[in-house]
């Protein structure tokens, strides 16, 4: 009788735990991008408008990170608008 109270239980957690883990790691943190906005076909403005990336990258605009998205087939998502905290390296050390 325990047993089958344990089980049940048990199977209640796993109904309803949500699991966090995306294509990129970080596809549920951010804000989504609004590349419907641009025309990724035409190319991105030249305007200095910085957003960091879920993946820790400075992107100079929300439509090269649109861009990036679609070049690569990721889900990079706007962490915040600005310069990021702490960005990751574009280029291996040697």
């Amino acid at each position: 009788m325990k047993a089958t109270g344990v089980f049940l239980l048990l199977s209640l957690a796993l109904c309803f735990y949500q699991g966090n883990a995306g294509i990129d790691g970080a596809a549920e943190e951010g804000t989504e991008a609004a590349c419907g906005n641009y025309d990724l076909g035409g190319g991105c403005t030249r305007i200095f408008d910085p957003v960091c990336g879920t993946d820790n990258k400075l992107y100079g605009n929300e439509c090269l990170l649109c861009v990036h998205n679609r070049q690569r087939n990721t889900n990079v998502r706007i962490k915040n608008r600005g310069m990021c905290q702490n960005p990751s390296p574009r280029f291996a050390q040697k």
